[in-house]
């Protein structure tokens, strides 16, 4: 099921969760690459212009009051007042902005805390130039989800990865956690690095969106996803949290021991 339990430093974006509509465009920042990742573009995305904010109103709405249509309820079957944090390079900003939106309105606050063109061992290093152990501690995140590997793909050695990736995993502590492989993009190298994350990312639940979700539309970088496409991922991983929480976990956001694919809309 493609499922299992599984670039230059500076000061990452935080974004509070608010229940407005953030902007989606995702930073095209430069980096100097190291010599062992050598990097595809994948910092480079696409500017598109903005969404119209969602409508989230719960409260229902008289049509003879209004001529308004009336806004959907949305479902609010995860943990409601617990806090998600979500770190990663720029694929985590094309994925968590609008999941942040889609958590908001389902009464669930999040921190997006991304930066473009960063690898794997700044965020897993104790200097923390990146901000992740400290937004750890100041927000006691009840779930953790990392998305990351994008702009190391192409590495020679992908080995290099493990103790990075093991000591990022360290540093989530107990918490519940997710790790998402970057989406593919039709040209993208692949030298195992996805397969070097997978194996070693547990207790973190490695999740395998390519396996799962195919996001055939990108933008003009040839890389990263389209407006709507990041909209459809935030959904789809919306369905991922509801369909593989287990709701009598000890934990808000315990996960079942055998994760699957939510079932298709």
């Amino acid at each position: 099921m493609g499922l299992s339990a599984c670039g230059a430093p500076g000061a990452a974006t935080r974004v509070e969760s608010q229940p407005k509509r953030d902007s989606h465009a995702t930073g095209g920042e430069a980096s100097s690459a190291r010599p062992d990742t050598q990097p595809p573009a994948a910092s480079q995305a696409g500017a598109e212009p903005e969404k119209a904010a969602v409508k989230t109103d719960d409260a229902p709405i008289s049509p003879q009051a209004s001529a308004e249509p009336v806004a959907p309820v949305l479902d609010a079957e995860l943990p409601k007042g617990t806090t998600v944090l979500h770190v990663g390079d720029s694929m985590a900003e094309a994925l968590g902005k609008d999941l942040q939106h889609e958590l908001a309105v389902r009464g669930v606050p999040s921190r997006l805390n991304a930066k473009a063109a960063t690898f794997i061992p700044q965020w897993a290093s104790g200097v923390d130039s990146l901000g992740f152990r400290s937004a750890i501690t100041q927000y006691h995140p009840d779930l953790v989800i990392i998305t990351l590997g994008g702009n190391e793909l192409a590495m020679p050695t992908p080995s290099q990865r493990i103790a990075p990736i093991r000591e990022m995993v360290k540093a989530v502590g107990d918490r519940p956690c997710l790790w998402l492989a970057p989406p593919l993009w039709p040209k993208a190298p692949n030298t195992g690095l996805i397969a070097i994350i997978k194996d070693n990312c547990a207790p973190c639940v490695f999740v395998d969106t390519n396996a799962m979700l195919k996001l055939e539309v990108l933008t003009m970088d040839g890389i990263h996803p389209t407006l709507p496409e990041r909209k459809r991922w935030a959904l789809f991983m919306i369905r991922w949290l509801k369909h593989n929480r287990d709701p009598k976990g000890p934990k808000p956001w315990s996960f079942l021991a055998n994760t699957t694919p939510p079932p298709n809309e």
